[in-house]
Order: C-alpha cells, then sequence, then structure tokens
C-alpha cells in the first residue's frame, strides 16, 4: 500500500512554517525564518508559501502531486474569506472544514483549522490519553463583526480527538496584555522575553499592580500604539529610552507586570480546573504566552498533583504542526507520531566517537566555544542541543564572552544551563525533567559558584534537562565534561548571532564559526568539522 503524504500550512502574522508527515509520522517541519532568513518571517504573499513548500517537497524527494491530503491555519491567511474562518451567526471561530483552495496551479482540498485549535493540538503531541488543554496568546483570529479577537481558548482532550469547551472565558488575562507592556518599554514587537528578563532586576509595587490591573483588559484588547498612549499617562515616571537595570522605575514596572501577569494566570487555570477538573489530571498548555517560564513555574506549583505538558512549538512556530496533527487524526483516526523537538532540517541519525566528546570537552576546558550542528533541527523558539553554542557553566567572564560579544545580547539576559537529567536535583529545585527550557528553577546555594554562568540574578536559572535517550551526543558530551570537572552542567545558547535565525544548513554555521574568535570547535553530525585551539 502506497504511504500517504500530509502536508499542512500556516500563513501567521509571523512565524509562517509548513508541515509534513508520511502516514501518522510527522517527518519535517520547516519554519519560514530558517529558510528565507528572516526573523520571525511570515509569507509576503502565496509565491513565498508555495515555495517553502516546494522546498520540504524537495527536501522529501517528494512532488506535490504526492500530497494526499492537505490543511491551513486561518490567522492572517489571505486565501479566506471571514465566512471561512468564523460561524457569522455565533461568532465563534469555526469548527474545521474541507475548502477547496489553490496550491502550486491545482484545487486541492483543504483542510481549515482555526489558530487556537491548532495550538491546543499540541495535546496531540504529548503522551496523554486525555487532558485539559488552555491556551493563551497574544493573538488570534480577528472577528471583524463583533470587533473580537480570540487570545485564550479552553479544550478537552480525550484520545485523538480535541472538544471547545464553552465555559466563560471572560475577564481572562492573555498574551496581548504583555505583549503591549513589552512594546511600551522597548517600542518594538517579540520583545517579551527581554522584559522576562529584566523583571528579575525590579520589586513589584502594589502602586503600580494596581495602575496595571485596572487598565488591563483595554491592554489585551487595544493596539500596541494605543496601549502606549494609555501608559506613558499613567506611568510618567518611566524613562523608555533607558532600558537599563539601574532604572529602577523601569526595572519595577517590569517585575509588576510580571507579577500581575503570573498572578492572573494562575487564577485563570484554577478557575478552568474548577469548572471541568473532573475531566482529567492532565494539564496542557499552549499558546505563546508559555513561553513565560516564571507563569509555567507557579502554575505547576499550585498544581503540583497535575501532570503538565508544554510542547516546544507552544507559540505560532507549531501552528502547521498543530494543524498536521489534526488532520492526521481526521483522515487516520488515530494519534500521530511527533519526536519532539528534533523535527526541523538534518540527518535524521548519525553515529559520533568519544575522540569527538574528547576533543570538544578540551575545547570547553580552555574557555572555548562549542558550535554544535547535530542531526535534526529543534523545532521552536528555542536551541535545544542540536543547533546550540556550548560553553563551561564556571566563569562568569566565558558566560559574558558568549552572550554580551558573541550573541550580543543585553547583559540582563540569562543563559541557559543544561543539566543531565539524573543530577537536576544536585544543582536546581524545580520539576524532575525540563526537556525544552520552559521552566524556572531555583539553584542550590551550595553549587551557585560552579555554574554562576546560568545563574540569573534572582538566583534562578532557565534550565535544560537531557537525558541519554534524547540526545546522546549532548548527553556523553556533558557526562565527560563532569566527569573531568565535577560539574555535569554546561551553558547553551541558540545557534545564531545578533538578528539571525538559528542556523538551518552548514554553511549558515560556517559563517558563524568564522566570526568567533579564540578558541572553538564545530562539530557537525558528531564528527569534528573545525576547531580552533588557542
Amino acid at each position: 500500500m502506497k504511504n500517504q503524504l500530509f502536508c499542512s500550512i500556516a500563513y501567521n502574522v509571523h512565524d509562517s512554517s509548513v508541515s509534513f508527515a508520511i502516514d501518522s509520522h510527522v517527518v519535517l517541519v520547516l519554519e519560514a525564518e530558517r529558510i528565507f532568513r528572516v526573523k520571525k518571517k511570515s509569507f509576503n504573499n502565496k509565491k513565498e508559501m508555495e515555495y517553502l513548500v516546494q522546498y520540504g517537497l524537495s527536501y522529501l524527494k517528494k512532488d506535490v502531486d504526492d500530497v494526499t491530503y492537505w490543511a491551513m491555519t486561518t490567522l492572517q491567511n489571505p486565501l479566506l474569506e471571514k465566512e471561512d474562518i468564523f460561524n457569522l451567526e455565533t461568532g465563534l471561530p469555526r469548527d474545521p472544514y474541507w475548502k477547496k483552495i489553490n496550491i502550486l496551479g491545482k484545487k486541492r482540498d483543504v483542510l481549515i483549522i482555526n489558530h487556537h485549535l491548532a495550538h491546543a493540538a499540541t495535546y496531540l503531541m504529548s503522551d496523554f490519553k486525555n487532558a485539559i488543554i488552555v491556551t493563551c496568546d497574544g493573538g488570534g483570529d480577528y472577528n471583524k463583526l463583533n470587533k473580537k479577537g480570540e487570545c485564550v481558548g479552553v479544550y478537552v482532550g480525550n484520545n485523538n480527538s480535541i472538544k471547545r469547551t464553552d465555559i466563560d472565558l471572560g475577564g481572562m488575562i492573555n498574551g496581548k496584555f504583555y505583549g503591549a507592556c513589552s512594546y511600551f518599554l522597548y517600542g518594538n514587537t517579540n520583545c517579551e522575553g527581554k522584559m522576562m528578563a529584566l523583571a528579575s532586576y525590579g520589586i513589584p509595587k502594589e502602586k503600580m499592580i494596581s495602575k496595571i490591573k485596572k487598565t488591563s483588559f483595554e491592554l489585551g484588547t487595544d493596539f500596541y500604539q494605543d496601549s502606549v498612549e494609555i501608559l506613558k499617562k499613567l506611568f510618567p515616571e518611566i524613562e523608555r529610552g533607558n532600558i537599563s537595570i539601574s532604572n529602577k522605575n523601569l526595572v519595577n514596572f517590569s517585575a509588576s507586570v510580571q507579577k500581575f501577569f503570573s498572578d492572573q494566570r494562575v487564577k485563570d487555570v484554577a478557575k478552568v480546573l474548577k469548572q471541568i477538573g473532573k475531566e482529567s489530571n492532565n494539564l496542557v498548555m499552549a499558546g505563546g504566552a508559555c513561553l513565560n517560564l516564571d507563569v509555567n513555574t507557579e502554575i505547576f506549583k499550585k498544581f503540583p498533583n497535575m501532570k503538565h505538558f508544554i510542547a516546544s512549538c507552544c507559540d505560532d512556530t507549531g501552528q502547521s504542526l498543530g494543524a498536521l496533527c489534526i488532520l492526521i487524526s481526521e483522515i487516520l483516526k488515530i494519534r500521530p507520531s511527533v519526536n519532539l523537538p528534533y523535527l526541523g532540517t538534518g540527518k535524521k541519525q548519525f553515529k559520533y566517537t568519544l575522540d569527538s566528546i574528547n576533543k570538544a570537552v578540551d575545547i570547553l576546558l580552555k574557555d572555548g566555544v562549542i558550535i554544535l550542528h547535530n542531526g535534526q533541527a529543534e523545532i521552536g523558539p528555542r536551541a535545544l542541543g542540536n543547533r546550540s553554542l556550548i560553553t563551561r557553566p564556571d566563569k562568569i567572564e566565558v558566560k559574558q564572552k558568549l552572550s554580551e560579544k558573541i550573541k550580543q545580547r543585553e547583559s540582563y539576559r540569562p543563559v541557559a544551563p543544561i543539566v543531565l537529567e539524573e543530577k537536576t536535583s544536585k544543582y536546581f529545585i524545580g520539576p524532575n525533567t525540563s526537556p525544552f527550557m520552559l521552566y524556572k528553577y531555583d539553584v542550590i546555594k551550595s553549587v551557585k559558584e560552579k555554574i554562576e554562568g546560568g545563574v540569573h540574578y534572582d538566583n534562578s536559572a532557565r534550565v535544560q534537562t537531557v537525558n541519554k535517550k534524547t540526545n546522546p551526543f549532548l548527553y556523553d558530551l556533558i557526562k565527560r565534561f563532569g566527569d573531568k570537572t565535577g560539574i555535569y552542567v554546561l551553558l547553551n545558547t541558540s545557534l545564531n548571532l545578533k538578528g539571525d535565525p538559528i542556523a538551518s544548513t552548514i554553511e549558515d554555521t560556517l559563517k558563524i564559526y568564522n566570526k568567533i574568535e579564540g578558541a572553538k570547535l564545530l562539530v557537525h553530525n558528531g564528527k569534528v568539522k573545525r576547531v580552533h585551539s588557542k
């Protein structure tokens, strides 16, 4: 019997992508920014969308007519009309339905899937047989008729089905609120991570929180430019052009926003669980707001008896993959097979030797940088060991070189420690596992000096845990470094330079290697490709 090829497309206002599966097995996720080399890339036109589809087909050695089934998401999709997105009677996003759309010169039957349902579909990537699913994002499908955009959704997952609930979502906080506050400080979009890092230097102030609370609804619904005017009137004392940890008003504002947002998200999840908590003891969270480590951690602490799952591509980078999972479920009536997070381009399997590990450790001990370009790229906004820059964790000057000189990041932004899963509790207090770097941990004081490069100002760390099964090379690298030094931790940041997406091809990586000064080593599919030992 001939294999069935599935293809899913997400236009989006940013982070466009295309995903492919052969039968129930997801084989490739292409993020537009990695291929077009433009950060947060969205398709400007249909031609760009079709180019990325063709790129993926060529990569898989397939032809467009080999595609058996297609899916598309709704957000900012120019091929859809408003009635394609919303039920005009209820004003709610439509359930998945089929529509004929011209793709690469031919009318094709395409399953249309709304934005938040595609987020909720990360449930299908989990091991859960059932779950309560909460999505929280900075946006969603916008209905011009009632002037409402969907930023929050609540669903119930059962086996391979996902159903929207009818609970009242009024008053729930959303990611647009947080985005508006970061836009106010930085004057640009996609700066939420910077403000989250800045918040640890401040102290939440009741007066600030009170002002923020009163205007949270407007900030969660208005355009960012309008939100700036609101916040300028409320907080005239904040010098917005002075992004510095010494600017007390600014860091306290960041801390106050973070505190209010975290508290409200915990209350919102508690409200959901109170109404439908009997449905499951499993909680899936999705949407861009789930990149907020503080919030994830507070929810984890509040509901420790529940099992939690957040995908590596919980934000809009996972939209086409979510839609693909629903398409597979719809056609095959089974759950998809999804090997998170390594679904990008690259060699699926590779071999390595102890010699490569030892050479890499030697460079680390010389305070150098390891450039990893191994196997299939991880998907989502975080590098998780296959497209990563790696250094030792015990010297602050090495962290500063990596983060501030090489990456040209702000001094207040942390670099993530990666630790062997079984050694996590020796260094950190938090969840037993964090494979996708989505939780905030407290650092055990007695080992702080050994990993000071990965410790944030408030004695926290953005931890990634690694085991032998998920990433054997990275596991052995950390273990060998630990056997030499007694420290079973390394530092990890994404394989890109300022303003660029994460490296896609080995040519992208070589350009980065050539710009790094001092001791360095490039590993490509387990083999040492370049080395400079001084």
